[in-house]
């Protein structure tokens, strides 16, 4: 089983984290300190629930970059309705009005591809436009700092607190159990379920799938409620930690996430992807660029760096492949010679 885990995708970025940060320890023993390791995972946690947004999305074979554009209309949309109406409350009817809205609003995109068989891509970047300047229109066009007092301090909500004689007080924030939570239940259903199986199917070959029996058109709407539900639970977390709830929250950074749970081994083509090399895919590209600060390298490099990276975990497999390929041949020509 050992070695079996070792010729996976995980293993090796899980060696290139290891690298990198013993690298980057070396130049700035900082980033050994407990508080860098809390800070690096609750800057993770929210691209953490995005990444599990979009990953059953590329298993399925599809590319949305849409999802942003529902965390941000459904957490402001939410933000703005409780305000007026003067909650003082915490953050969880918060997160249930947002994955509601949000899964509504994946449930639309769901239903636009399977009704018009439409390309995931194409509606997705119609979708985002859409939802960007929905919100900016009817709900509102500035940032609101009007918290509830309930949700006052959120974004000190440690389960355990550090003092740094630099940064000064720091913890494990509480955010990270939703993120453990979401993910089992994530690594659970993709595995286990028939829906799990379903989706990485219809990823694998469409058209076989298909034949077998299995409702694309089903499974499609279900993958993008999922999408839109985690993506608006991001969207009300992010907005908690910044103390703000902002009409354009995450604009631009759609292709930042797909490009994790790219690295983290799942196919641009669909048919692959898994739980733990999404985890790992978010904490290598949020290494990559607090290294690249530690180390006082410019942050322009941020972009170049992942942007190699990406290169070469999506050479990777087809590399991979073509190897199989060769060993698969001089196998065949060895038994025909025979």
């Amino acid at each position: 089983m050992l070695k079996k885990f070792t010729q996976t995708n995980e293993f090796l970025i899980l060696i290139i984290i290891i690298v990198l940060s013993t690298v980057v320890g070396l130049i700035n023993p900082k980033f050994f300190s407990i508080s860098t390791l809390f800070d690096l995972i609750r800057a993770s946690n929210v691209y953490i629930i995005l990444a599990f947004a979009l990953l059953p999305v590329v298993i399925l074979g599809g590319i949305d970059i849409s999802f942003i554009a529902i965390a941000a209309m459904s957490a402001y949309a939410t933000h703005m309705f409780l305000i007026a109406r003067g909650y003082t409350g915490g953050i969880l009817l918060y997160f249930v009005i947002a994955c509601i809205i949000g899964g509504l609003a994946g449930l639309l995109n769901g239903l636009i591809i399977t009704k018009f068989r439409l390309p995931v891509f194409d509606v997705s970047l119609a979708t985002q436009t859409m939802w960007y300047g929905f919100t900016l229109f009817f709900i509102g066009a500035t940032s609101n700092f009007s918290i509830p007092k309930g949700l006052v301090g959120y974004y000190a909500n440690y389960l355990a607190k550090v003092t740094d004689p630099v940064t000064g007080d720091t913890g494990l924030h509480v955010s990270i159990i939703f993120v453990v939570v979401i993910g089992v239940l994530m690594h659970l259903m993709l595995k286990y379920t028939m829906l799990g199986r379903n989706i990485y199917a219809i990823g694998g070959n469409k058209d076989v799938a298909i034949r077998t029996g299995i409702n694309h058109n089903k499974v499609t709407i279900v993958v993008f409620v999922i999408m839109g539900i985690l993506s608006a639970f991001a969207g009300v977390l992010q907005s908690a930690f910044s103390r703000n709830f902002n009409p354009t929250l995450f604009i631009g950074q759609n292709l930042d996430v797909l490009a994790a749970v790219i690295i983290g081994g799942a196919a641009l083509k669909g048919g692959r992807g898994t739980v733990i090399g999404t985890v790992l895919g978010v904490l290598l590209t949020q290494i990559i660029n607090r290294s690249l600060v530690l180390t006082q390298i410019p942050a322009e490099w941020q972009k170049f760096f992942i942007g190699l990276v990406l290169i070469i975990f999506t050479a990777l497999p087809a590399l991979r492949q073509k190897r199989a390929a060769r060993l698969g041949l001089a196998v065949k020509s060895e038994v025909s010679g025979s």
